[in-house]
């Protein structure tokens, strides 16, 4: 049975409470330094009035949202969250999307543009990093073999292998590096997750060469340029953005003859997983090279290598 959804709510045409909502929104999403987290949370905010009152966004409908009270404004965001499970979108997917609610919605309260808070509006519960599967070294290592580094196109995917490879990098800390964050003596400033400054990672040396060599094959370019730019002709010169990185490591995990949907963070799991193998189980070392704050997470990767649970069950199935 679907759940109720609350009718269109009426709007005014106050030409000042307008300028001040679009100040407002736009003033929020400044606030959000990765310009990832600026587009998912402008997408959530979208989503939301698009689900919820059958509208687009508009200044005027976040000005009436906003002047809720407590009750209503936790009733509609949590038909809100009904909606997005009934569209079976992932637990990770709907928490950002509240997420994004919650942080405008405190951030119109510390302007004292509303009075009400969704602290009661909770989270989906999600257990993260259960599967930490990866692929084979073997398939990996096929892969970099498919890049076409006689052009610029293979020179510039083969570098970017090496990230997703040698640092464990995730695509969106990929997308956001600009030229000025590599150093040739083999250092690289990244964005982490959640982050708001920059911090350095080391590269190694054969990573090192092929961001070298990718700049070195690329057009003129400014220190403040994107280090990975689109090649196709529709939108060259611009950012690379995440899809581009998910479709060519798609392209090159199948031409590589590998059966599983290999995606960026699947490359990232096999890193962490291969380096844990190497080093015979180097937690505190696998926790710089993935950048995970909470060491469970490592633990969980530590167990899957080892298979804890399998070997559980088989005991367990033996002794009966």
């Amino acid at each position: 049975m679907r759940s109720r959804v609350s009718k269109p709510i009426p709007v005014t045409n106050s030409p000042e409470v307008t300028r001040s909502s679009a100040d407002l929104l736009a003033d929020f999403l400044r606030l959000k330094i990765s310009a990832n987290t600026r587009r998912n949370y402008s997408k959530a905010i979208a989503d939301f009035c698009s689900r919820t009152y059958n509208n687009e966004v508009s200044e005027k409908l976040l000005t009436q949202f906003l002047s809720l009270q407590q009750p209503e404004a936790v009733y509609q965001v949590l038909q809100y969250r009904q909606l997005l499970i009934e569209a079976k979108l992932a637990p990770s997917t709907i928490n950002v999307r509240l997420s994004a609610l919650k942080s405008f919605v405190d951030y119109a309260r510390t302007v004292e543009r509303c009075n009400f808070n969704l602290a009661d509006a909770t989270c989906l519960k999600v257990e993260s990093y259960g599967d930490t599967t990866g692929i084979e070294v073997a398939g990996f290592k096929e892969m970099l073999l498919i890049p076409d580094r006689s052009t610029v196109k293979g020179i510039r995917d083969y570098a970017i292998l090496r990230l997703l490879w040698d640092n464990a990098l995730r695509r969106n800390e990929i997308c956001s590096l600009d030229v000025c964050d590599f150093d040739k003596s083999g250092r690289l400033a990244i964005l982490g997750k959640g982050k708001i400054q920059k911090s350095q990672v080391d590269l190694s040396p054969a990573t090192t060469i092929a961001i070298s060599q990718w700049l070195a094959a690329r057009d003129k370019y400014r220190s403040s340029d994107p280090l990975f730019i689109s090649l196709d002709r529709r939108s060259k010169g611009h950012r690379l953005d995440g899809s581009t990185i998910y479709r060519l490591v798609r392209k090159f995990s199948e031409s590589a003859g590998i059966d599983k949907i290999v995606s960026p963070h699947r490359i990232r799991h096999t890193a962490i997983t291969a380096y844990l193998d190497a080093s015979d189980g180097n937690i505190r070392a696998a926790q710089s090279l993935s950048r995970h704050a909470n060491l469970n997470t490592l633990n969980r990767y530590d167990d899957n290598r080892h298979k804890y649970q399998a070997i559980a069950t088989n005991t367990l199935a033996d002794l009966v």
